[in-house]
């Protein structure tokens, strides 16, 4: 108990401080500029680098000390958000770029290495509570620093919140210091990286049940990544309203993402086979609030659902595929879901952004909206049935 404590306050610090930053730097990007396509490039760029390192980042996760890959991440995140928050006054939306590229590339070291971690920590038959527990507890530290920055921004406190940020930050890295290192050893191996990196995607690629948990998370993924992208946007342009609102949005995303989280396991229960594709129902629904709405009332509602669903996609496929994965490819099965998660974010936010600077952020959630019918198809399938 007192490790997993450990991990949801490292985790839930780590969110509030990103969630802090990312709502900062995604309002004053689209102040600085009133164009989406800098949005769409912030979104779809900052997943590049990534992108070009996910398919050798699960190599090093299932080589290397997963603690020691942690605190690398950590700290390269601290150093980036120093640099940002320090240079404010006179920051570029290139700046904000390149930081949202280190720092995306930082999540997705330290998504895979977690996850591996974890699964070195806690029992195989405790993985999925223990994944939706510590999602929801983080995601609350995602929600405090979602409505902390808004209203700081709103007051236009930003020394005061620079200084919250980077404090979480560093006592996320001292209780990261305090975490034990695994006891499982990584085996030796007289394999290259190139070749352990392509045995992974082989292995991953290697059935239609792990190629159908591929799709479905990858538009888990892009759903949710384009949503709070264009959020910014869609307060601004469609419902006119402040930085304020677009926290309060931001929050009821994160607030559902919780409940996803606490509730999870029990949704399952209760809906047994049928719980994917009531998710998916839910979410095509959410979709089209967003589609044909200029209210705030349908607006939340559809963050709502969008934030619950996402949550619940994310959590829920990610643990049966650890969990249908051999250990010893955990990291690898793992950056490989991350790189198709990311290719399809990276490919389609940029063409998203010149759609809604043409024409309107609402044919973004419809577009959405159709690729949740296509992840409803494939959470029909039997096999994927199985697995609840």
């Amino acid at each position: 108990m007192v490790r997993l404590a450990k991990v949801i306050w490292l985790q839930g610090l780590l969110d509030f401080s990103l969630s802090a930053y990312f709502i900062f730097t995604t309002w004053s990007l689209y102040e600085q500029t009133e164009n989406v396509v800098y949005t769409g490039l912030f979104v779809g760029l900052g997943l590049l680098p990534s992108l070009l390192c996910i398919p050798f980042i699960g190599v090093f996760v299932d080589r290397y000390n997963k603690k020691h890959l942690l605190i690398l991440a950590l700290t390269l995140i601290l150093l980036t958000i120093c640099t940002v928050l320090i240079s404010f006054k006179n920051i570029s939306p290139v700046l904000l770029i390149l930081s949202n590229m280190v720092l995306q590339l930082c999540g997705s070291l330290i998504r895979p290495t977690m996850q591996a971690y974890l699964a070195t920590i806690f029992n195989k038959e405790q993985l999925i509570i223990t994944f939706q527990k510590s999602a929801s507890y983080t995601i609350i530290g995602g929600i405090l620093g979602t409505a902390i920055s808004s209203f700081f921004i709103a007051q236009a406190l930003i020394n005061t919140l620079s200084v919250i940020i980077l404090l979480t930050l560093i006592i996320a890295f001292y209780l990261l210091w305090q975490l034990p290192t695994e006891q499982a050893s990584t085996a030796l191996t007289h394999h290259s990286m190139l070749e352990e990196m392509i045995a992974g995607f082989i292995y991953s690629l290697s059935s239609r049940f792990f190629l159908q948990l591929l799709v479905i998370m990858a538009i888990g993924q892009l759903i949710y990544h384009t949503t709070i992208g264009f959020l910014a946007a869609y307060t601004y342009e469609v419902l006119k309203s402040s930085a304020t609102v677009y926290g309060l949005l931001e929050i009821t995303i994160s607030i559902n993402g919780v409940l996803a989280g606490l509730l999870g396991a029990k949704f399952i229960k209760r809906f047994q086979r049928f719980s994917s594709l009531t998710i998916m129902l839910i979410l095509i629904a959410s979709l089209f609030l967003l589609t044909f709405n200029t209210t705030l009332a349908f607006t939340m509602v559809g963050c709502a659902g969008i934030g619950y669903c996402t949550t619940w996609i994310r959590t829920t496929f990610q643990a049966i595929q650890q969990i249908s994965t051999e250990p010893q490819y955990h990291g690898r099965a793992a950056s490989v879901r991350m790189f198709f998660n990311q290719s399809i974010v990276v490919c389609l936010t940029p063409i998203f952004g010149i759609l809604a600077e043409n024409f309107s952020i609402h044919h973004v959630f419809f577009i959405l909206a159709t690729l949740s019918f296509i992840g409803m198809l494939l959470c029909s399938s039997s096999q994927v049935h199985k697995q609840f």
